[in-house]
């Protein structure tokens, strides 16, 4: 299974509002934090049931006859390849070595996750694994929102841990120590700063039903 990190240590302390940045003596230390990153990343992507990340992906086609064939992850970023067996499985000669070309033998739709074959170029015979799509999907570029998501998942852990969720205010302008890393807010940091993390986590989960995160469900 890859790793994802999709947010940084930065983003973290920016959330925090700390005045000191992550590191070696800092606690949580910046290979927790990092850690952190990677899992909560990953949670991400189980909250949205898709990888945001750019992964590469190999897929074996029953081809039925359609002029469209759906992959399984979505959005398609690059198609490295399209290999077709022109014998069915299960012959002796079936080998998938015949290398088709993009916008000649057929074309990609890449939000949809679609391949639509180029029929006035070239009629594939239906049967068992009778191609291979060999392509890469996700983002080149995280969505802020996911960024935003990842950066709270890891802050709100940060403060979990270290004040083991209770969250005393300290008075307006004043800080609260997470183990080293100083946390400053011009205003109270307490109860309801804690709700409003939560809150923002909240909201930023529902967005990736309503509003991006609309995408088929993908295998990482």
């Amino acid at each position: 299974m890859a790793s994802y990190s999709y947010t940084t240590a930065e983003n973290v302390q920016a959330e925090l509002r700390s005045s000191t940045a992550f590191g070696s003596s800092t606690v949580p230390s910046l290979t927790q934090v990092t850690n952190w990153i990677q899992e909560e990343s990953a949670q991400v992507n189980r909250d949205a049931g898709k990888v945001y990340g750019s992964t590469t992906y190999s897929q074996d086609i029953d081809y039925d006859g359609s002029e469209r064939i759906q992959l399984k992850n979505a959005p398609i970023i690059t198609v490295n390849s399209l290999v077709y067996s022109t014998s069915a499985l299960g012959t002796s000669t079936y080998a998938l070595s015949d290398t088709k070309v993009e916008d000649t033998d057929y074309a990609v739709y890449d939000e949809n996750g679609e391949v639509m074959i180029l029929f006035g170029n070239w009629s594939p015979a239906t049967g068992n694994k009778r191609m291979q799509i060999n392509y890469d999907a996700g983002y080149n570029t995280v969505p802020d929102e996911i960024t935003k998501l990842a950066t709270k998942y890891v802050a709100k852990r940060v403060i979990d841990t270290q004040l083991e969720g209770d969250i005393n205010a300290k008075g307006s302008g004043k800080s609260i120590s997470v183990g080293s890393i100083s946390i400053v807010k011009n205003s109270d940091f307490g109860v309801s700063q804690y709700k409003e993390l939560k809150q923002d986590i909240k909201d930023l989960k529902q967005s990736l039903v309503t509003g991006f995160g609309v995408h088929r469900y993908t295998n990482y």
